[in-house]
């Protein structure tokens, strides 16, 4: 999977009905159920292909590797805010 592949990984509101962090709700370019989409993340989702987490688990293993996950610093900065809010 190369850049021109890249996907945004997010996950479905049905899965998580409250966002962590400021979000909004767009569709799965795959299936088309909704997903969070954090605010501040826009540089990345922008020039990417948005899909749900059972989409890109799915496409992983359909395609052969090896695959690249990349987790950017806003994501990591989130997660820690989110676990010390707790």
């Amino acid at each position: 999977m190369g850049e021109e592949d890249a996907l945004f990984v997010a996950s479905r509101v049905s899965d998580i009905p409250t966002p962590y962090v400021p979000s909004f709700k767009v569709p799965c370019s795959e299936c088309g159920e909704d997903v969070w989409i954090s605010e501040d993340m826009e540089k990345y989702w922008s020039e990417m292909r948005i899909v749900c987490t059972v989409c890109a688990l799915k496409s992983a293993s359909e395609r052969r590797g090896p695959h690249t996950i990349k987790i950017v610093p806003e994501n990591i900065k989130g997660i820690i805010k989110y676990l010390l809010s707790r």
